[in-house]
């Protein structure tokens, strides 16, 4: 099979498609509708600000 030049958005937009589907298939995928609690956000900050 000869060698094709493909453009980096062709190979960007496979990649992310294929991502898409595999979420699909393990149920990963989460409803546009969904609204994510503080909470977490608020403790990664926390953790991230930390000084040592």
């Amino acid at each position: 099979m000869a060698r094709r030049v493909v453009e980096p958005s062709a190979v960007k937009r496979s990649a992310a498609k294929s991502a898409q589907v595999s979420a699909k298939l393990e149920r990963r995928v989460v409803p546009e509708s969904f609204v994510r609690p503080t909470g977490p956000d608020r403790y990664v900050a926390a953790r991230a600000h930390r000084p040592e």
